[in-house]
């Protein structure tokens, strides 16, 4: 295969090219930082989620589990003591959502027994209902891990006389899963949830805006103009396929776009301390998938227009409108309903998706398998639908 030629050309004219490289990393940058810190303190103040709390145990773990709802930045948490007034209030859209905590939850817990907390939620509101859900489910799971425990213990014959015994064996478990013994893949951690500050938002938001320029828009237009030029006519005639260009075309694409989402994700974490989660594995892994759909919809423009012009107009187009209904310029659960909906057939809703999870969640490679899927599929009904009708003249 001799693929790699033809990326290896693209890639040096790229890096010759100094008004390019600006383009690809300097200006970026400089958009991040200036959105971040000019638009910080509002956006803190726009994204607060409502939640009512109804506490009918009024135990040490509920009150535990309120303070640390309470805790969390972007949720803002009233308390109710009723749970059919809860149930109105929400039915009545004055609160999103609402979280019961039942009677008898705390010596449940304590006693290895199984429980549950209800969150009530409106379904108007899906996008903040799924991160107050992922919060609580976070939670939760640490919670579990002492009722496993209990259970273990009654499971092997070993007595328990009262409930000072109990407390004793949650200490003792608790003092093993903090931190959690395996971290290869974890599953869930988002009961220990990173500082949600405005980079979390305008980091990967920006990036990946800008990496769609680059694998859509300039990737796009690159290929139309050696196809004007009559460079791809010659290559045609050189002793390599077509495929194998092809090939290099794309893998020159998607090197691009991946070394500049990786160097402006990395920008983020160095400038303004973004947390990029505990899984370098799974940002790899989300980075690529991103960069792989994005590279491939910038085929398919190549396709569907016939000069580099259209090309430069239609890429522009379809950038701005996924960036800006896709989540990139704010968080997506503040947009109207149908808008979030029709976000699910964007990049750019799934890639922001997969950035929460790991950079403000930390839910590592499990917690973004969905959005990967969802962008691979992407990446091949892209390449498919582009492949079959490439020309190259």
């Amino acid at each position: 295969m001799k693929f790699h030629i033809i990326a290896a050309k693209d890639l040096k004219i790229l890096i010759r090219d100094r008004n390019a490289l600006i383009l690809m990393f300097i200006l970026p940058m400089i958009i991040i930082s200036v959105a971040g810190l000019a638009l910080g303190g509002s956006f803190g103040q726009d994204i607060g989620i409502d939640v009512l709390v109804v506490d009918l145990d009024n135990g040490e773990i509920s009150k535990g589990f309120v303070e640390f709802l309470e805790e969390i930045d972007i949720l803002d948490v009233d308390m109710e003591s009723n749970e059919f007034a809860a149930r109105e209030r929400v039915r009545g859209q004055e609160y999103g959502r609402s979280i019961i905590i039942p009677q008898g939850f705390t010596e449940s817990v304590m006693r290895g027994q199984n429980s549950e907390l209800l969150i009530i939620s409106d379904p108007t509101e899906k996008d903040q209902n799924t991160v107050v859900e992922k919060i609580v489910e976070g939670y939760a799971s640490s919670l579990s891990t002492n009722v496993v425990v209990v259970k273990t213990v009654a499971a092997y014959g070993v007595p328990v006389y009262n409930e000072e015994q109990i407390d004793e064996i949650v200490d003792v478990a608790e003092q093993f899963t903090q931190p959690p013994p395996v971290q290869v893949v974890t599953e869930s951690t988002s009961s220990q949830l990173e500082e949600f500050t405005p980079f979390t938002q305008y980091v990967p938001g920006f990036a990946v805006m800008f990496l769609l320029f680059t694998t859509v828009g300039v990737g796009a237009a690159s290929l139309l103009k050696e196809r004007e030029s009559g460079t791809l006519r010659r290559l045609v005639t050189a002793p390599i396929s077509k495929s194998e260009i092809i090939g290099g075309k794309i893998a020159s694409t998607f090197f691009r776009g991946f070394v500049q989402l990786t160097v402006l994700m990395a920008f983020g974490n160095v400038v303004f301390d973004l947390d990029l989660g505990s899984s370098m594995v799974a940002l790899v892994v989300l980075i690529s998938a991103i960069t792989l759909a994005s590279t491939g919809l910038g085929l398919l423009v190549a396709v569907i227009v016939t000069t580099k012009d259209q090309a430069d107009s239609v890429s522009n187009m379809i950038v701005l409108i996924m960036s800006a209904i896709g989540g990139s310029w704010w968080p997506l659960f503040i947009e109207p309903q149908f808008m979030q909906d029709l976000a699910r057939l964007t990049i750019t809703a799934w890639a922001m998706d997969g950035f929460y999870d790991l950079l403000y969640f930390d839910l590592g490679l499990v917690g973004i398998l969905k959005e990967v899927t969802v962008l691979l599929l992407m990446s091949i009904l892209f390449f498919g639908v582009a492949i079959s009708r490439f020309r190259f003249e």
